[in-house]
């Protein structure tokens, strides 16, 4: 019933688009960066290596200005600049740090996580065209593990019963340091098309819209990966095209390996020729408001992986973003699977919204609800539904504190719990 009665507020919340037409009719507006990253061509979703950079490196309004520590740093913002107008390189590093503590484990489990992520990435442009085509290398040197003693969030669903809403999705123990994006990236009519072939993120740009990052303010992946829609290793060999057709539609296709193991760089899972393909279409009002304005499909086919034993699917997903004004960002996802493919859910739907306040600090509230699926978790499980809150404060231009909290009801393989509530914490910080 609070599921429902939230999903109610956010539709309600959502039909203020009337009163703020005005914003609509409005570009996507450029952040100022500390190193002059704001024209940096964007391929992909809020993912992407060109996409983290912008972000990293923005000149956020931060409740303590540390005056004397932007000075110290100055000149290495200087120096990247530099990098980026001589050179056309730019790169930067990024560090995340969450640790999670839930109401309840199963028999002999932790119930609390401590974990970070460590990136290390840029993009190196070789050519760029007055006529907006370029060509560059992306590149991301990145690790995932626990800290300490503790087990990593990555984890933490599985050791509380929960199957398809994992509360720390993103942050796993078993992604030793590798080079899991290396690719070439071609861009033409200043990003109007392009395509990417090398080692991909396939998140970058599978049913990837705004909220399909873990630099935003949810962690649960109900919100941050459609459970809905299959996964494969972090760095797949593979190749993906996208392209506006008009001014207001675009197209795509990608293919990964479906083998890939996140944190191996591993050629050897090409010779089993299975893959995961996608196709989508995509609208938004203009090609300016591409990533704050859209609504896009996108329909899935994974190969049977016979080495690992998971059965073939295929499946859709539906994503919509709609920025209604300069402090409240909704959106709304759905999607549905046969359950092949080592899929989490079978159905799954989400919805929440984004508040921004001052400061750069922002509160976002979210619900969701998903089937698992029998192929993957086994026969006989309820529904399971979420939801969650976060408040960031951004301390300074480069570092930020995140509060988290979640309650998932019915988890599915913890049948003695009816509900479970993970609080958490996650820093940021960014360099």
């Amino acid at each position: 019933m609070n599921v429902r009665i939230l999903w109610v507020a956010v539709a309600g919340v959502m039909a203020q688009h009337a009163l703020a037409q005005e914003v609509g009719d409005q570009a996507d507006i450029q952040e100022v960066t500390q190193s002059g990253y704001e024209d940096l061509a964007q391929f992909g979703g809020p993912e992407s290596v060109t996409a983290e950079l912008k972000r990293n490196d923005a000149e956020r309004e931060a409740i303590y200005q540390f005056d004397g520590l932007q000075r110290n740093l100055a000149p290495y913002f200087d120096w990247k600049r530099r990098q980026q107008d001589e050179n056309g390189f730019a790169m930067g590093f990024q560090y995340y740090m969450l640790y999670q503590k839930a109401s309840d484990s199963l028999p002999g489990e932790d119930d609390d996580a401590l974990g970070g992520i460590f990136r290390f990435q840029g993009s190196w442009t070789l050519f760029k065209r007055d006529s907006g085509n370029l060509g560059r290398i992306d590149y991301r040197v990145e690790s995932r593990s626990n800290i300490g003693g503790f087990s990593a969030p990555g984890s933490l669903g599985g050791r509380t019963g929960v199957a398809a809403l994992a509360p720390g999705f993103a942050y796993s123990d078993n992604f030793d340091t590798d080079i899991p994006v290396l690719n070439w990236t071609q861009i033409f009519a200043d990003g109007r098309f392009g395509y990417a072939v090398g080692r991909l993120a396939f998140d970058v740009y599978l049913d990837a819209f705004p909220f399909q990052t873990f630099s935003r303010g949810f962690l649960n992946r109900s919100f941050i990966l459609n459970p809905a829609v299959p996964t494969t290793g972090i760095g797949a060999i593979g190749g993906v095209v996208k392209g506006f057709v008009s001014d207001n539609f675009w197209v795509g296709a990608q293919m990964h390996d479906a083998n890939a193991a996140s944190g191996d760089f591993d050629w050897d899972t090409l010779d089993e020729g299975e893959w995961l393909k996608a196709v989508e279409v995509g609208y938004t009002p203009s090609f300016g408001q591409r990533n704050s304005h859209r609504i896009q499909f996108t329909y899935w086919q994974k190969d049977a992986r016979e080495l690992a034993g998971t059965p073939k699917g295929h499946g859709w997903a539906v994503s919509a973003a709609w920025q209604l004004n300069d402090a409240l960002f909704p959106f709304v996802r759905f999607g549905h699977s046969d359950g092949g493919g080592g899929v989490a859910a079978e159905d799954a739907l989400s919805a929440g919204l984004e508040i921004k306040r001052r400061f750069d600090q922002v509160w976002t509230l979210g619900a969701g609800w998903a089937k698992p699926s029998e192929q993957t978790f086994g026969p006989g499980l309820d529904y399971e539904s979420v939801i969650e809150t976060s408040y960031k404060f951004q301390l300074s231009k480069n570092f930020s504190l995140t509060p988290d909290f979640q309650v998932i009801f019915n988890p599915a393989t913890n049948p003695d719990e009816s509900s479970i509530w993970v609080l958490g914490v996650r820093a940021i910080l960014t360099l």
